[in-house]
């Protein structure tokens, strides 16, 4: 099919489309609605070395990938449980915890999440506190040169609201809606391929050229 027969078939259905498209976002919406709203806290720690030393760049790098697991840790979730006096087993507080190595930067980023944007501040800020006193608490046995510095840079904040996101559920149900109006017009154009509707289709299917067309009455 030409490039202006597709064109002319699109026009033609485009309210197929349209629709589809509505229904895309509507169904987005609704999702979104039911969706249990779920709020991110976030808090920064520093890594700095004691010195300037190429060497110990590197190495704090590879320290902040070790880092990045183990404030995750069962130990540290049993520790930030008791603090808060949360019903919750490790594993499960360990579920709401997100961390992010920024190593350009020597930032470890720390989110937690939770339904209630009060609890994922508390359980953030908590985590790091506990993480960072046993981090130093172990550079006390290390040459002074070689420490290196764990500090809270950005106190966690209350959790804002991290899912659902409106905008990408739109942008996604619409998108699908559209995807789908598109293939619903294309298998409609295949269903008709063998009925004979214009003067074109005379002139493609038996080789022979319009004379007349009578009009609809």
């Amino acid at each position: 099919m030409e490039f202006h027969a597709y064109y002319r078939l699109f026009i033609k259905r485009l309210w197929i489309i349209v629709l589809a498209m509505i229904l895309g976002l509507v169904g987005a919406l609704l999702i979104s609605r039911l969706q249990t709203p779920v709020y991110r806290s976030i808090v920064y720690l520093n890594m700095r070395p004691r010195r300037l030393d190429w060497g110990l760049q590197q190495t704090i790098k590879g320290l902040m990938r070790n880092y990045a697991v183990n404030v995750t840790s069962r130990d540290t979730a049993l520790q930030v449980i008791e603090a808060l006096d949360l019903d919750m087993t490790s594993d499960q507080l360990r579920g709401k915890l997100r961390v992010t190595p920024i190593e350009s930067d020597f930032v470890l980023q720390l989110a937690a999440d939770d339904t209630d944007p009060a609890l994922a501040q508390a359980i953030a800020q908590t985590t790091a506190e506990r993480f960072v006193v046993r981090i130093q608490d172990y550079m006390r046995d290390q040459d002074p040169r070689d420490r290196v510095e764990l500090t809270i840079r950005d106190y966690a904040l209350p959790g804002a609201l991290h899912r659902p996101n409106l905008k990408i559920n739109l942008a996604a149900g619409g998108m699908l809606g559209i995807l789908l109006g598109t293939a619903i017009v294309l298998i409609l154009r295949w269903m008709e391929s063998e009925v004979i509707a214009s003067p074109e289709d005379v002139e493609r299917y038996m080789g022979l050229a319009t004379v007349g067309v009578i009009p609809e009455s």
